[in-house]
């Protein structure tokens, strides 16, 4: 039993962050809807298309025009050539969170029930237009003094994965891959925002995401009366952008809708299937968390949340010894 205790206290993800707040969000969902209106408009965004580019530029004239320093990250995937947006505030803490959200659109609308619109390009107002619509309001409303703990990142060619040989989550893997061991260590927490827009939203926990940081955007949900949106339940396993991130031992969480809704990559996600209500929800709780992250200076545990390979070993490694030394005292 005191093994048991001992390598539970061990390995129990613990969050840093109080839950309790008194900070009144600015987060205006109407806003960040006309933000993913205005991407809309360009129409369907997938790699490579003029749409695209057209649509990162209007992104990097917005964050410019609201004071953040932004550069392109460009790289090159099956012949096309593809950017990551990344802003940041012109004085960066040493210390930061990152927010990220994928600003492609899906190439084929394949889970259309008519085999002839299969091969359309979605719209995608809630697949890539709502993550992006939510970092471009947070960053207009975030206090200066937290935006130096921010880096936002719109990730490029996230969703073409099985279409024409395309992968998965490429451009977030190529941002992590680029990070150097200081940027990594430098990262205390990712959040990404991937399909936060439908009129029923609903964000259970994502299974693959960390725990302790889970438990405070959870708490800080319920405590904003949002607990309808983030129910504190368990959810699906997804390979979404944040990924990578977990990968390089960043503490990391996908807030996603799931199941994932009727309209996903259909030609029906478009704007009238969103609702500034879903968008307002979770940029408040995003905007809270970034508050209150930045006047404690806290830190998450990095173990994911289903992830028992460190209580695995160390009950092999500990369990040998509490037995020798048992036997010892004999």
């Amino acid at each position: 039993m005191a093994l048991i205790v001992i390598t539970l206290i061990l390995f129990t993800p613990i969050s840093l962050v109080s839950a309790q707040t008194t900070y009144s969000p600015l987060f205006n969902g109407e806003n960040a809807y006309d933000y993913l209106v205005a991407q809309c408009d360009f129409g369907p965004r997938p790699p490579g298309s003029n749409n695209l580019s057209e649509c990162r530029e209007y992104i990097a004239d917005t964050l410019t025009a609201l004071g953040w320093s932004v550069s392109l990250q460009n790289f090159t995937y099956r012949e096309v050539e593809c950017s990551n947006i990344i802003a940041s505030w012109p004085v960066q803490n040493a210390s930061i969170i990152i927010l990220g959200a994928h600003y492609d659109t899906r190439p084929h609308a394949d889970q259309e029930s008519d085999p002839d619109n299969r091969t359309l390009p979605i719209l995608g107002a809630n697949d890539g237009g709502s993550g992006v619509a939510a970092l471009l309001e947070l960053a207009s409303v975030l206090p200066e003094a937290s935006r130096s703990s921010v880096e936002m990142v719109f990730f490029d060619a996230e969703d073409s994965g099985y279409i024409d040989g395309w992968d998965w989550i490429v451009g977030s893997t190529y941002y992590v891959d680029q990070m150097s061991s200081a940027k990594i260590a430098s990262v205390s927490a990712m959040i990404l925002l991937d399909m936060i827009g439908d009129t029923n939203l609903r964000i259970p926990r994502e299974a693959s995401s960390t725990d302790s940081l889970q438990d405070t955007i959870y708490s800080l949900a319920a405590e904003l009366g949002h607990d309808d949106i983030f129910p504190d339940i368990s959810g699906s396993s997804i390979l979404d952008d944040h990924r990578p991130f977990l990968s390089a031992g960043i503490s990391s969480v996908d807030l996603i809708h799931t199941p994932f809704p009727w309209t996903w990559h259909t030609l029906h996600d478009t704007p009238e299937h969103c609702s500034p209500v879903s968008l307002e929800a979770v940029g408040q709780v995003v905007e809270t968390f970034i508050i209150e992250m930045t006047t404690t200076n806290s830190t998450f545990t990095t173990d994911p949340s289903g992830d028992y390979t460190l209580l695995i070993i160390a009950v092999l490694i500990i369990a040998p010894i509490v037995i020798i030394c048992f036997y010892k005292r004999k």
